[in-house]
Order: C-alpha cells, then structure tokens, then sequence
C-alpha cells in the first residue's frame, strides 16, 4: 500500500514524473537552524509562533489571527507557510489592491490560504520538481490555486496566478508542524476570484 504521506505530496505538485517526491520524514531537511525575522525558528515551535515571534511578520501574524488561519497553524500540520514580509504587504500594487486585499475579510482570507501548502514541501523538493519538468514546478495552495515555482541564478522564485513574481528566503525553517519560506511579495488571486470572496465571509 502506498505511504498516504507521499502520496498526497503527489498529488499536491502538478508536474509530470512526482516520483521525485521521497517521503515526509522531518531527517530530510538536512539543515542548520533558520532565522526569520531575527529570531531563530526551533523545532519545538509552531508555524505560528515563529511567525508571531518574527519582528518582519507582524502584519502576516496579525492578519493570521484575523482571519482564524492560526489555528492550523498552531496544530498537527503539516503545512509549509509562503511567509510574506511586513513590506511585501506594504508594496502591493496598486495600493487599491493592497487596500482590498487587506481591508475585506473574504479576500484575505482566500489570498491567505494560498500562501499554505497542505505538506512540508522543501527547497530540496521544489528544486527536485524544476528540475524534473525542465524549468518550473506548480504546488497547490489551501485555496486550490497553484503557486508556480522557478530558479533563476540559484534564487527560488514564486508565481501567483496572475504571473506576479515573489523571491524566497530564507527558505526552509522547519517549526514541530512544518516548514516556512520567507517571500517578498503576496501573492494574490485571480481578479475574478476577488470579486468572488469580497462577499464572502470568513
């Protein structure tokens, strides 16, 4: 019988040849304490308290609370968190957007839910997946939308589905429930679906 673990990571990268994919074993992430925000990341910790203890994600940690997605994050997991900075949220454009997907409920908590991925997914595994399919590799967010990963001269990259680009790190700091990548950006979603969770509540 397959290892259920492994196989929803399969199912979570929508690329050809997921065999890369190898297990969900915490010994994977061969790796030193990361620091986030000026605080270093310790396994005894969840997603959330690091990011709760980071002094770059405490709009991140607030809007966290706002819309109840700290509760995941505080329990078994495991997820892995696109941690957007206190100035990622700061520099969306045009600030319209950064307005709306700040001040309704419905949209930040969809645009949240993507910035989640449902299984500890490592700089090792996005690599193992660029590589495989030949340039980029696509991970499933909470929300159902994909985030579309790449390399450029050894920097991860990450793409909303409207092609707005985030750059990762520091990458792979492993909490008791997961795993966080700081990025740069939000990424956000679909006009469409915008307009969709704007009448929709958390």
């Amino acid at each position: 019988m397959p290892n259920s673990c492994m196989t929803t990571r399969r199912l979570l990268f929508l690329m050809a040849g997921a065999t890369v994919l190898t297990g969900c074993a915490r010994n994977r992430f061969e790796v030193g304490p990361v620091v986030i925000g000026g605080g270093t990341v310790r396994p005894d910790m969840t997603i959330m308290q690091a990011i709760a203890a980071s002094a770059n994600h405490g709009r991140l940690a607030e809007a966290l609370r706002t819309t109840g997605l700290d509760a995941p994050l505080s329990g078994p997991g495991p997820f892995t968190l696109l941690a957007p900075t206190d100035t990622a949220f700061e520099l969306i454009r045009p600030k319209s957007e950064g307005g709306r997907v700040t001040g309704n409920p419905g949209i930040l908590k969809r645009t949240l839910r993507g910035h989640i991925l449902p299984a500890q997914v490592s700089g090792a595994d996005i690599a193992a997946g660029i590589e495989q399919s030949g340039g980029e590799t696509k991970v499933l967010g909470l929300n159902g939308l994909p985030v579309t990963f790449d390399r450029e001269g050894g920097i991860f990259r990450a793409y909303d589905v409207r092609g707005r680009r985030a750059q990762l790190g520091p990458m792979d700091a492993i909490a008791s429930n997961g795993l966080i990548h700081g990025i740069d950006d939000v990424l956000l979603l679909p006009e469409s679906e915008e307009s969709a969770a704007e009448k929709v509540s958390p």
